[in-house]
């Protein structure tokens, strides 16, 4: 037996019906992803806004701008706790070396997490102008340049002289000694700078100096 045909009527209300469904679906769809996408548009921006904060540094200090600008800057380093060491020129004919300056950055990384950073450059030239205060041949020897946040957490539940927001999470601080150099004429080369943050760790036998606010701390 044979269904008989459904009537128009029903058929039109029935499509009808479905477009206002998809309709409606589309637009919910749409209005949501578009919150999803403003509310990341939001995260982004506080980010970036964050970072930048975070990122804003000093003006230069006057005694790294009255560096010659086309003489080599060389520094010779020896890190400590990988012994690895880099006599090398990053600076000359007023540009930095970007493959040494990244050689720098390898030998200043963080050692517990094996990553590195870019450190403030400035922080270089501090070194360069300690290092050359003394006539000396030994190199600088490296304790800590960057830290990763959660190598500092670390540091911090095991020191209290470790800042919760120390420089070393930026890639602006180090901490280093000088061998048969005493500490305290260390300190007074890096404060006579007037560069950033200098702290002396005499019992510990090493400098910190980074491309903070000038301050100092220590005896």
């Amino acid at each position: 037996m044979s269904q008989s045909p459904t009537p128009k009527s029903d058929s039109s209300s029935r499509r009808r019906f479905l477009l206002r469904s998809s309709l409606g679906a589309s637009t919910l769809l749409n209005a949501s992803v578009g919150r999803v996408l403003a509310g990341a548009a939001s995260s982004l921006v506080v980010a970036n806004a964050a970072n930048a904060a975070a990122t804003e540094k000093l003006p230069i200090p006057a005694s790294l701008i009255a560096l010659d600008p086309m003489a080599p800057r060389r520094l010779d380093l020896y890190s400590l706790h990988t012994n690895e060491k880099l006599n090398i020129v990053y600076f000359t004919h007023g540009m930095y070396i970007d493959e040494n300056i990244q050689a720098l950055n390898h030998l200043m990384r963080d050692r517990r997490a094996n990553v590195a950073t870019s450190m403030d450059r400035n922080l270089y030239d501090q070194l360069f102008l300690i290092q050359n205060a003394f006539d000396h041949t030994e190199p600088v020897h490296i304790l800590s340049g960057y830290r990763t946040p959660e190598t500092n957490a670390k540091l911090r539940r095991r020191s209290s002289g470790v800042a919760k927001n120390s420089l070393h999470i930026e890639g602006r601080a180090v901490d280093f000694y000088i061998p048969g150099v005493p500490v305290k004429e260390v300190r007074q080369a890096a404060r006579e700078l007037q560069a950033g943050g200098v702290g002396v760790y005499s019992k510990s036998g090493f400098v910190h100096v980074d491309t903070g606010a000038v301050r100092s701390w220590g005896k």
